[in-house]
């Protein structure tokens, strides 16, 4: 059996050099049921399926008018409910038809038991005859399951059409032909079979494929048709059609229903044809004329009930509608969510050809509605695109949306940016992206600054190391200095969130100072949010500076030293020995010196991390005080930016606002003992000195004096190492 089949494929279209399809095999289920033999078949030039519809007319000369006037009128009427023609050729063996690629409609019903899928196609048929029937008073003469087939979204198309005939003709075929069309007998309406096909000339044009529409809808329900005995038989056959069913099967022909009234009473509110998909399909095809209003409520609706529709009509019928739609503007931006619920359905091949190709499109509208619908859905269909598309073709788009002046676009676009991030460039990503975050750090709403912080803190792992240490520290500072509440919570969070990014350095200088400032803040969320995160920053100092060594200063026995620290050796071994009481005599002889002037006073002793009570001075800018923070009085004033838009000098590392220990490498570096080179000495004659520390104030008498503690300790020091009387 294959082999005849091989042999069949080789010998079919060879007559015809120039024939551009490739016939492919035979289609067993349509065997014998017409004069036609069914073949897949394929376009040579792009590999396109399509069907071939094949005639023999050696084996079936007796029927070659039938297969002339099929072939004809296929080339000359057109309808959307009658199965496509493409192509088509007439030699003296064959005759070949193609058609779009269909399958035969007995197929379809052995699969579904969808009763509105069944409804719709009947829907379909009943429309091509309206058409045929009353608009080109046309007899079909030939309706049946074997003349009915299906496309790909499951819609049934009518051909069958060698009985064909128009009542305007000379000599319609059907009056000649009509008993040679195979199983003429069994399908015959009540007055032929008593008569003759001629007695058609005296009857309403509808009346014998009113007849064959009624016992097409027994056949859909019951299986196969045998003879008119069993029409009575209404038992499979749904109750809402059962009246008007009984009216197309009347032996009466005038008493007979049309085609055109049936589709008329199944459309009528509560009829037969009211149901969802019916209902779609027919909304989707007369979109174009539709009002906006009436586009909404349907995409609402048609997302709701859209799974539960079969496969094939999702993505071969009412995808490729709301695709175009979704192109041209008709559909606007509604009609995204379904796009992408059946898009779901689909191949990664077919998604990417179909729904990503629309996707990319979209984004380039310029319509708010549409770019607000594509970002909100952005994470439904974000893991089907890929890296190149999404740097190339996408991600121009989006930035625009930093910029709109729509605040609900800025938001969104924000909330994009941890969905595209991991498909970003390396150079996208820690450079282009950075810039606009930066500039929304900045932005009038408040909730989209917190956003921006929050963004930011989720998209760190992604960003390079240099980066890292370059912008998150800066970045999450500035939010801290926000006079949002949520926002400094937002930065405070975003701290503890990438605590593993930074080093000792940077924890103990810089991260800590910040966060002490706001653990006194006037909202309690950022008072209680402060305290965690300092903690989680000193639970990780505790254990970057457990591989600290114990000591810096060297070992005055080493000889390696001795040779090159010359007096500075000598000063710091002095030091070293008077390590363990120099802290109780210092403070001790403060008291003392405070005491004996007779002054009253307050000193108040801030450690590195608090920030000191600002002075305004001419040369100081005055400075809003927002919480427990020292807030910029403009908001937006900006600073010199780095190439990412973050300030080189953040506000947090000039001394007005931020407390930095900015002698850590010069000053006491342990409880034990100090740096050499915190006690500078210099070889010139006098033994002069210099010292750098922090400084902290002290309030005597109402006046502000500075005085610097660790000064003054080292000043015992040197008093006690070279007898300098300091008095």
């Amino acid at each position: 059996m294959d082999y005849l089949k091989s042999i069949s494929r080789v010998v079919l279209g060879k007559d015809i050099p120039s024939f551009p399809y490739n016939i492919g095999e035979k289609v067993d289920s349509f065997e014998g049921a017409s004069i036609w033999s069914l073949h897949n078949g394929t376009k040579k030039e792009d590999g396109t399926s399509v069907s071939v519809f094949t005639f023999d007319c050696n084996k079936q000369r007796d029927r070659l008018p039938l297969a002339k006037n099929a072939f004809k009128k296929f080339r000359t009427i057109r309808h959307p409910d009658l199965l496509k023609y493409l192509d088509g050729v007439e030699t003296e063996t064959y005759i070949y038809i193609v058609t779009e690629y269909v399958s035969p409609l007995k197929d379809q019903l052995k699969l579904h038991e969808d009763n509105n899928l069944k409804l719709w196609g009947l829907y379909k048929v009943g429309s091509a005859l309206k058409f045929l029937n009353n608009d080109c008073s046309i007899i079909h003469g030939n309706v049946r399951i074997s003349s009915i087939f299906t496309n790909k979204a499951g819609e049934w198309k009518l051909a069958g059409f060698e009985l064909l005939s128009s009542i305007k003709e000379e000599n319609p075929v059907i009056y000649t032909y009509g008993g040679l069309v195979v199983e003429s007998a069994k399908y015959a309406s009540p007055e032929v079979s008593k008569n003759s096909w001629n007695v058609l000339k005296d009857q309403e044009v509808w009346v014998t494929d009113s007849w064959n529409y009624g016992t097409l809808i027994y056949e859909v329900y019951n299986g196969e048709f045998t003879s008119a005995k069993q029409l009575d038989n209404v038992e499979s056959i749904p109750q809402a059609i059962c009246d008007q069913y009984r009216q197309l099967v009347s032996t009466n022909p005038k008493l007979r229903l049309s085609a055109s009234s049936f589709i008329e009473d199944g459309l009528k509110p509560g009829g037969f044809f009211q149901n969802d998909l019916v209902q779609v399909n027919l909304f989707l095809e007369n979109m174009n004329i539709k009002e906006a209003k009436e586009k909404e409520i349907f995409f609402k609706k048609l997302n709701n009930c859209i799974g539960n529709f079969p496969e094939e009509i999702c993505k071969y019928k009412i995808l490729p509608e709301l695709i175009n739609a979704l192109e041209y503007g008709s559909g606007g931006a509604k009609v995204l969510p379904p796009i992408i619920k059946i898009g779901n359905s689909l191949s990664s091949t077919e998604y990417e050809q179909i729904i990503v190709a629309a996707i990319v499109k979209t984004f380039a509208v310029p319509d708010r509605t549409i770019r607000l619908s594509l970002l909100e859905n952005l994470g439904s269909f974000i893991d089907k695109l890929s890296d190149k598309i999404v740097n190339d073709q996408i991600f121009q788009h989006v930035v625009t949306g930093f910029t709109d002046t729509a605040p609900i676009i800025r938001e969104n676009t924000v909330k994009s940016i941890l969905l595209l991030a991991p498909k970003l460039s390396d150079r996208t990503l820690n450079n282009e992206l950075l810039k606009y975050i930066a500039k929304l750090q900045m932005d009038d709403e408040p909730g989209i600054r917190t956003n921006t912080t929050i963004c930011l803190g989720k998209i760190s792992k992604h960003l390079n190391d240099s980066t890292k240490k370059r912008v998150l520290a800066s970045a999450f500072s500035r939010s801290l200095r926000d006079p949002f509440p949520h926002a400094r919570v937002a930065g405070l969070m975003a701290f503890s969130a990438t605590s593993d990014y930074y080093d000792a350095t940077e924890c103990a200088t810089k991260i800590l100072p910040c966060v002490s400032l706001v653990m006194i803040d006037k909202e309690k969320s950022v008072r209680i949010q402060a305290f965690k995160t300092a903690d989680t920053f000193i639970k990780r100092l505790e254990k970057l500076v457990e591989s600290m060594p114990d000591t810096a200063i060297p070992d005055p026995n080493s000889t390696e030293n001795s040779s090159s620290l010359g007096v500075a050796s000598n000063v710091a071994g002095a030091a070293a020995s008077v390590a363990e009481s120099w802290a109780g005599w210092a403070v001790t002889s403060i008291t003392k010196k405070i005491a004996g002037s007779g002054v009253e006073g307050e000193i108040t002793a801030q450690s590195s991390i608090n920030p000191p009570t600002p002075v305004n001075t001419p040369s100081t800018p005055t400075k809003e005080k927002m919480g427990s923070g020292y807030l910029s009085s403009n908001l937006s004033t900006k600073n010199a930016l780095d190439q990412n838009g973050f300030e080189i000098s953040d506000g947090w590392e000039n001394e007005d606002d931020l407390i930095t220990v900015e002698n850590s490498t010069k000053k006491i570096n342990n409880d034990e003992g100090l740096q050499s080179s915190s006690l500078r000495t210099s070889t010139s004659i006098g033994n002069k000195f210099s010292i750098n520390a922090a400084s902290t104030s002290m309030k005597l008498g109402g006046t502000k004096c500075e005085f610097n503690i660790l000064c003054i300790i080292n000043c015992f020091i040197y008093r006690e190492l070279y007898h300098i009387n300091l008095s």
